[in-house]
């Protein structure tokens, strides 16, 4: 019997996606989580890791090198970026073709590339009063939001909407459809 596919998560903020992910794949069959590395310091998920029986590691400054270097430690097969605010070097890119999946939280091209990520994303789709937004999960190249598209999935929004708003409706459709999408790709790729 095949063993699963390994993930490792990278992220830079508090980790909800991270967590969302976690949770998806606690009993997968076929995928695993080994666990978590952080550009920031980030207790909570470093005590959530323990919880959890997960790997944490934690890289402030970020230092790539150092994490590529658990990654083999561990037998990572794909690193997901869950809310991961670094940029990937081609080093890594190299070790790793075609297993970084990244989320973005618009319909790329649209608000994509250096500097835009997070609210700031979504303070650009409400000042161009966009009737539709949604999220985009794509490989990593060496470019900024510019690897090739796996899936979007698209949410409906008003110019009454607040961007507190269109970012509620954009983390639901995250938490929704990453974990999913993660699946269908790491399915596809064990043939």
């Amino acid at each position: 019997m095949k063993r699963p596919l390994n993930l490792v998560l990278f992220i830079s903020g508090t980790g909800s996606n991270a967590r969302n992910i976690v949770g998806y794949f606690a009993k997968h069959e076929h995928i695993a989580v080994l666990g978590i590395i952080s550009s920031k310091e980030n207790s909570t998920i470093k005590e959530y890791c323990v919880d959890n029986q997960l790997f944490y590691a934690q890289y402030t400054p970020w230092d790539e090198h150092e994490a590529l270097h658990q990654l083999k430690h561990h037998a990572c097969d794909l690193i997901i970026l869950a809310g991961f605010l670094k940029k990937i070097s081609a080093v890594l890119i190299s070790q790793y073709p075609n297993r970084i999946l990244n989320i973005h939280p618009s319909l790329l091209p649209k608000f994509g590339g250096a500097g835009m990520y997070g609210r700031r994303v979504h303070e650009a789709v409400h000042a161009r009063q966009e009737t539709e937004t949604g999220i985009t999960i794509h490989l990593v190249n060496e470019y900024y939001d510019e690897g090739r598209i796996l899936e979007q999935h698209r949410c409906y929004i008003t110019t009454l909407d607040t961007i507190e708003q269109i970012e509620e409706k954009v983390h639901a459709l995250e938490y929704q459809c990453f974990p999913r999408a993660i699946e269908r790709y790491c399915l596809s790729l064990k043939g």
